[in-house]
C-alpha cells in the first residue's frame, strides 16, 4: 500500500492527519511523496481564505493528474464548505469535518479491510493524536479543543468546525506520557481556539502546569488575547524555558472601531498591557502575531494605526493576510477595501514585519541561545530555541538533545550557529518519522 498524505492550512490539521495515519496501521502503508504514484491519496483541507480554498482545489486537481488510479479522500474545511465542488475535482470520497471520525473506516472499508472498534474513536472529539505513536520523534501535536464560537465578523471557522469542544485533561496527559515514553521532548498543545480549553478545572494553565510535572516541554500554538489570563502567564514565568516563553497572540489590526465592527474581545490598551505582563513575568518572552490588511472599511489613517501599533509591540514576527471576503459572514456585506488597497497594505505590513524580525534577531549575533535539536540533516542540526526562533547548527548533536548553540549569522528569520555542548542528552533512541 502506497499512501500521500498532503496537509493544508492549521496546526489542527497537521494532528488529524497523523492520527489518522496511526488509525491506518492495518493498511501497513509506505508514505510516498503525491507525485511518486500513490493507491491512496488523503488531502485536508483548509478554507479559512479564498487563496486557501484555490491552494484545495490546486491539490485535489495535482493528486488526480499523479494518480489516476489512487482512491482519493478529500477532508478539512474545504470538503466541509463545498462538498459538490471537491467531488467534481476528481475526489472519490469527501468526509466533512463534521464526519472526520469516519475517516478511517471509509479508508479501510474501500481497501476491504475490517473497521474494528478501535479503528474509529468513540466520540466526537476525534483527532488528538490518539493513534499517532508510530511516528516517534522530538516535537509532537497535541489536540486538547476544536471548533470556536466567537462569531468575528470576518471568519467562516465556526461554520466549518463547529462548536467548542474540550478533551478531558486526564485523557490529554494519558497521551502525553505515552508520547514521552517513546521519546518526544516538546509538545505543542494546539485547538481551534486552544485559550478557551474548559477540559482542566484550570483551564489551559491547569493542563500546561500539569504536563510540565510529567516532564514535557510545552508550547502553546495559536492563542487568542482575551483567553490569555494571568494564571497562564505565570505559569509560563514559572516554568520557563521549558514551558516556551512564546505566545502567538492574534491582534488583526491595530483600530479600536475595526476591533469592535470586527467582533474581537479586546482593544487595543488590553493588548498593550497584557503585552507588557508578559514582557514584565515571563523571562525571555517572545511576542508573534498575525494581522489582517484590508478589514472591510479600513481607512488608511486605520491602517497607519496598525503600522504604528505594531512598531511599538515589536514583535518577533508578523503573519500579514490580505483580508478577503468570506461567504456568510457579517464582514462579506460591509463596505469592502478595493483589492489593489489591500495588496498595497499587506506589502506594506509584510516590510514592516521584515525590518522588525531583522532588529529583534540582530542582537542574538555573537550570544549563546539553548537549541532542542528536531533533526539532521547533513552536517546540520536543525531546530528551535525557547523562543522560537529557527536554528541550523554545525557540530555533532543528535535529534531530542538540548544544545548550547553560539549564533554566528542570521540569515532570514533563521539563526545560523555551532553547537557548543549540551545541555540535555536525548533520553530515548529517535526512529525516522514515518510520514
Amino acid at each position: 500500500m502506497r499512501a500521500a498524505f498532503r496537509t493544508l492550512g492549521c496546526k489542527v490539521n497537521q494532528v488529524e492527519t497523523e492520527a489518522l495515519l496511526g488509525f491506518l496501521k492495518a493498511l501497513e502503508p509506505e508514505v510516498v511523496p503525491l507525485e511518486e504514484g500513490a493507491d491512496l491519496v488523503v488531502i485536508n483541507t483548509c478554507a479559512v481564505t479564498t487563496t486557501a480554498e484555490a491552494d484545495a482545489r490546486k491539490e485535489i486537481r495535482r493528486a488526480r493528474r499523479a494518480n489516476p488510479e489512487a482512491f482519493i479522500v478529500v477532508t478539512g474545511c474545504y470538503a466541509e464548505l463545498s462538498p459538490e465542488a471537491v467531488q467534481e475535482l476528481g475526489a472519490d470520497a469527501v468526509v466533512p469535518n463534521s464526519c472526520k471520525a469516519e475517516l478511517p473506516k471509509v479508508i479501510l472499508e474501500h481497501f476491504g479491510l475490517p473497521a474494528d472498534p478501535i479503528t474509529t474513536p468513540p466520540n466526537e472529539f476525534w483527532g488528538a493524536g490518539e493513534r499517532g505513536l508510530l511516528n516517534s520523534r522530538v516535537r509532537a501535536f497535541l489536540k486538547v479543543q476544536d471548533g470556536c464560537q466567537a462569531g468575528c465578523a470576518y471568519c467562516i471557522i465556526p461554520r466549518l468546525r463547529g462548536k467548542e469542544r474540550h478533551r478531558d485533561y486526564r485523557e490529554a496527559l494519558a497521551e502525553a506520557e505515552a508520547l514521552l515514553g517513546v521519546g518526544v521532548k516538546e509538545i505543542v498543545l494546539t485547538g481551534v481556539r486552544l485559550g478557551s480549553y474548559r477540559g482542566h478545572p484550570r483551564g489551559l494553565a491547569g493542563l500546561v502546569e500539569d504536563l510540565r510535572h510529567l516532564g514535557a516541554k510545552v508550547r502553546l500554538s495559536s492563542i487568542e488575547p482575551e483567553d490569555t489570563g494571568e494564571d497562564l502567564l505565570r505559569v509560563l514565568a514559572r516554568h520557563a524555558p521549558e514551558v516556551r516563553p512564546h505566545l502567538h497572540l492574534s491582534l488583526q489590526t491595530g483600530s479600536d472601531r475595526l476591533l469592535r465592527l470586527m467582533g474581537r474581545r479586546y482593544d487595543k490598551a488590553y493588548y498593550r498591557a497584557l503585552v507588557a505582563r508578559a514582557y514584565e513575568l515571563i523571562p525571555g518572552f517572545a511576542l508573534t502575531t498575525d494581522v489582517i490588511a484590508g478589514l472591510p472599511t479600513e481607512t488608511e489613517e486605520e491602517h497607519r494605526e496598525t503600522l504604528a501599533f505594531l512598531e511599538e509591540l515589536r514583535p518577533t514576527r508578523v503573519h500579514a493576510f490580505t483580508y478577503t471576503p468570506r461567504p456568510k459572514t457579517r464582514a462579506a456585506a460591509m463596505p469592502q477595501v478595493p483589492p489593489e488597497v489591500r495588496k498595497r497594505r499587506t506589502k506594506e505590513l509584510i516590510a514592516l514585519a521584515q525590518r522588525l524580525a531583522e532588529e529583534r534577531l540582530r542582537p542574538k549575533l555573537g550570544s549563546r541561545v539553548e537549541v532542542l535539536v528536531e533533526r539532521v540533516q547533513g552536517n546540520l542540526a536543525l531546530g528551535h530555541t525557547p523562543d522560537y526562533y529557527e536554528a541550523k547548527l554545525s557540530g555533532p548533536a543528535r535529534p531530542g538533545e538540548t544544545v548550547w548553540a553560539q549564533v554566528e549569522e542570521v540569515e532570514g528569520y533563521v539563526l545560523l550557529g555551532r553547537v557548543e555542548g549540551v545541555k540535555e542528552a536525548a533520553s530515548l533512541p529517535l526512529e525516522l518519522p514515518l510520514g
